[in-house]
């Protein structure tokens, strides 16, 4: 089955090793013959700041978001989101952050029912949610500070989704002290992943 995947990177560093996980999602979901669109943050300049008359539209339509057009558009038309990033302070990068907060809005991702309050799911689209991160510290450090990237994600993004979308999560902890061999089977498991749900 061929499918449409946004690839969402964000790491300032070329050569790191977050990046070399970014080509590899690139490469393999090309080999299996998806379709695949990026959004490489650092790459594109994406800003991280909210202006005060974006806020001040916060609940308005996308159409009057035209600098945001193409995020949206991205977003409606995968089926798979892919996402590529080092968790710093227990979450997303600042941009990746933004991204979120930008583009997964009022009228893309989901209605705000005006009577109930309810926020009523839209991304209908969306069967899967990779990511594909790296944590400085272990994965028993990281359960203490509460797993908040993870939880934006699993919970918060994928309730969204189609009620049949399924997350994976692929983290390599302790990065920082990692052998080549340890970056070596993470790949391996990413590449394994990625070509199982293509």
């Amino acid at each position: 089955m061929t499918r449409r995947i946004l690839v969402v990177h964000a790491h300032p560093d070329p050569t790191s090793f977050s990046h070399g996980l970014f080509d590899l999602v690139i490469r393999v979901c090309g080999e299996v013959g998806n379709e695949i669109r990026v959004h490489d943050l650092y790459e594109s300049g994406f800003s991280p700041v909210v202006s005060a008359n974006e806020w001040s539209l916060r609940g308005a339509a996308p159409s009057t978001k035209p600098h945001l057009a193409s995020y949206f558009d991205d977003v409606a038309w995968c089926d798979t989101l892919v996402f590529v990033y080092p968790t710093w302070w227990s979450g997303q990068p600042a941009v990746l952050k933004a991204w979120i907060d930008r583009v997964l809005a009022n009228g893309v991702a989901w209605n705000l029912d005006e009577t109930t309050g309810q926020v009523m799911p839209t991304l209908r689209n969306v069967t899967r949610i990779v990511v594909v991160t790296t944590h400085g510290r272990s994965k028993s450090a990281n359960l203490l500070c509460g797993r908040a990237g993870r939880t934006v994600v699993v919970r918060s993004i994928r309730r969204l989704c189609s009620w049949r979308c399924r997350t994976h999560w692929l983290a390599l902890y302790s990065v920082d002290r990692s052998t080549r061999f340890e970056r070596d089977r993470f790949k391996q498991r990413v590449e394994r992943i990625l070509r199982r749900i293509s």
